[in-house]
């Protein structure tokens, strides 16, 4: 889960689980407590009353048989009119119960055997009572043609409906008791099961609640970057190009991160370029000026001391003399140089390109420094890449700027004792690359970074013109200018300029 996106997805689906899991508890629960409730008012509520009102037809039957039939005073027709209606009540009694069971067929389909028990008791009564009924057929028939209800034929079958009807009577109290016992049992767990549903879904709901402030502050958190990103913005916006923000967290954030440090580089070397642009042409334009002050005295300074120098040469005893009009003609010739390259950085003008072979350039260029670089004791390889190596550029400038690195790694080189200096060239994609490259003394990590710097020089007598003449001309050119340097172990100059298409 590297990305934003994936991990803000993840969090929304794991509430939106949380919430369904929540749900489907929920209605579970209630489908089930619905379908107790259901179950108590269309199936066992009827069945016990049934069974109670069947339970008490039966008594008073029983009763009858047991205690009245014998001492009726209405003899014989009236003991079978009592007995005929008691009978057919509790025969209606138990028809309602055996009809309720059949229409509530439809509730015990959510579990076939909530009924099971009760329908096996209810089957038995039906076996007993229609065991029963054709004792009473002979009884009424009996009692038709009877003169008393002591005849020995009204007795035995008296005796023998006692017996059955006990039998029922029994049955008929041990369904009711079950039935009554299954409703209290059935809403004592409907009750316990109303509180269970409320509990859980009490903790289901903190439990949500919970997880929801979780995932909102994971993406917080996970948001956060965003907030650093825009601050930083804003202090680069401000000036302070140098801010910079972690490049961790997820893939975007990281990728954002990155390109925005990118941008703060890039508005940092561009600020710093800027300013050292301006800090150049500014240079310049006071190196022309004061150049342009300079050189006339210089000149007339230095033509002056030629025609003292000229007349001492005439006169006796004035060696001394001449001595001193040397050594000023000498400080006013280096003098002269020097602000010869003043107005050359001043009045550097813009480069004439062209597509100019490098290789031959390049060989040419170290057929003319070889004897110079000997004589400091340092020997010049010349390595030239294969193929024709074309360059959009000003051969004169090119060659002034590979003059100027050569010359400095020989003063390295040379520094050391001796050594080697290597001219290589190659091409690296659209563009043509020359190295300078010296095994010298190296140029120390604390330098590196304003070794570009105008009047900046390490050399005893350096003016500090040269690398960022150098620098100016190849960028000039839309290349570049870098360098690699360990100190004690050497130094390469990597010069870069469009190549010819």
């Amino acid at each position: 889960m590297r990305t934003l996106s994936a991990r803000i997805l993840l969090g929304f689906a794991a509430l939106t689980v949380t919430f369904a899991v929540i749900t489907g508890n929920t209605a579970f629960n209630v489908t089930r407590v619905g379908n107790e409730i259901h179950l108590i008012l269309n199936g066992y509520v009827p069945l016990a009353l049934d069974s109670k009102g069947l339970a008490v037809k039966e008594g008073d039957l029983k009763a009858y048989l047991d205690e009245a039939f014998v001492d009726d005073p209405g003899g014989p027709s009236s003991a079978r009119a009592q007995v005929r209606s008691l009978r057919d009540k509790r025969n209606d009694a138990f028809k309602n119960l055996q009809k309720n069971l059949q229409v509530l067929d439809s509730v015990a389909e959510a579990d076939p055997f909530e009924f099971k028990i009760t329908r096996e008791r209810i089957n038995q009564l039906q076996t007993a009572v229609a065991a029963s009924a054709p004792i009473y057929s002979k009884m009424i028939s009996s009692l038709v043609h009877a003169q008393s209800l002591a005849d020995e034929e009204i007795t035995n079958l008296l005796e023998q409906l006692r017996n059955g009807e006990r039998l029922i009577f029994t049955q008929t109290n041990e369904l009711s008791q079950a039935l009554e016992h299954r409703v209290r049992y059935t809403a004592n767990t409907l009750d316990v099961g109303g509180h269970k549903l409320r509990n859980v879904t009490i903790y289901l709901g903190i439990v949500a609640t919970v997880l929801g402030l979780l995932i909102t502050i994971w993406v917080v958190i996970t948001l956060r970057p965003l907030g650093r990103l825009r601050d930083a913005a804003r202090r680069v916006a401000s000036g302070n190009y140098d801010s910079r923000i972690p490049e961790g967290g997820p893939s975007e954030v990281a990728d954002l991160a990155r390109e925005f440090n990118s941008m703060a580089r890039a508005v940092e070397e561009r600020e710093h370029e800027l300013v050292r642009s301006e800090r150049l042409a500014a240079v310049g334009k006071m190196a022309a000026m004061i150049t342009h002050e300079v050189r006339n005295p210089l000149s007339s300074i230095g033509l002056n001391t030629e025609l003292l120098e000229e007349e001492l040469s005439e006169s006796v005893g004035g060696e001394e003399a001449r001595q001193l009009c040397s050594a000023i003609h000498r400080e006013v010739d280096r003098l002269t140089a020097i602000t010869e390259e003043y107005l050359a950085f001043g009045r550097l003008p813009k480069p004439k390109l062209a597509h100019e072979p490098v290789n031959p350039m390049i060989d040419a260029l170290g057929t003319f420094v070889r004897e110079d670089l000997a004589a400091k004791q340092v020997k010049l390889a010349v390595e030239l890449g294969p193929g024709d190596l074309i360059a959009l550029c000003d051969p004169a400038q090119l060659r002034q700027c590979l003059v100027n690195l050569v010359r400095n790694a020989s003063d390295a080189v040379a520094t050391k004792g001796g050594g080697k200096v290597i001219l290589r060239t190659h091409r690296a994609g659209d563009r043509v690359v020359i190295e300078v490259e010296d095994d010298g003394v190296g140029i120390p990590a604390d330098v590196l970074p304003r070794l570009f710097d105008p009047f900046f020089s390490t050399k005893e007598g350096g003016n500090g013109l040269g690398l960022a003449l150098t620098q100016q001309i190849v960028r000039d050119h839309g290349g570049e200018l870098t360098v690699e340097s360990t100190a004690g172990r050497g130094t390469t100059f990597r010069l870069s300029v469009p190549a010819s298409r």
